[in-house]
């Protein structure tokens, strides 16, 4: 009979996991006041009030902290899917705008873009653009198995349509009512009885 081998412990203290919200919070701070480029490790040790190697032994490069602050970003409040289609999608629309303006990400994900290379890039796409976009796909993927969406629905491209809205909008300066937009894209979206 093998013998279960012994735990492995961990030399020294346990990390404190409130540390990792003050490091991430500090870092999301950081990005939308100052950017990629003026956001570093040292810098968000400073503001979260720990020590430096609590942010290497974490997150041992800055990439990795970025991604890590994303996707503590997204953790925010996503709506049940109701099955239906048109509220669902107003009620994704509406949390990513309100969780988007408490934060200002929409400026945290311009620098990004702006001051990131290939690789961070890659990690803004895995925690934030990508993530958000399942669940609008979710939604629309359902709406067409329940056949209350075209069956030819390329649901890629009606998740872009409703989505890159809120980017279009908050660039062009113009406030978006989500419920007018989910409207507007699901008139060419929605099945037709003939």
């Amino acid at each position: 009979m093998d013998a279960v081998p012994p735990p492995t412990s961990r030399r020294g203290r346990p990390k404190d996991r409130s540390k990792d919200a003050a490091v991430l919070d500090a870092t999301v701070r950081l990005l939308a006041e100052h950017g990629v480029a003026g956001t570093s490790m040292d810098r968000v040790a400073a503001a979260a009030g720990v020590s430096k190697v609590t942010v290497y032994t974490r997150w041992p490069t800055k990439n990795a902290l970025v991604g890590a602050a994303l996707a503590h970003l997204r953790l925010g409040d996503v709506p049940e899917p109701s099955g239906d289609v048109r509220a669902d999608l107003v009620a994704l629309l509406d949390a990513m705008r309100a969780q988007y303006d408490a934060v200002d990400a929409m400026g945290i994900l311009g620098t990004c873009l702006t001051d990131a290379d290939d690789a961070l890039l890659d990690i803004v796409r895995e925690n934030t653009l990508l993530p958000r976009r399942a669940l609008f796909a979710a939604v629309l993927a359902a709406g067409v198995e329940r056949g209350d969406l075209r069956a030819d629905l390329d649901v890629e491209a009606a998740t872009s349509l409703v989505v890159g809205t809120l980017y279009a909008d908050h660039l062009a300066g113009r406030p978006t009512d989500t419920a007018t937009v989910v409207d507007l894209a699901l008139t060419g979206l929605v099945r037709t009885v003939r």
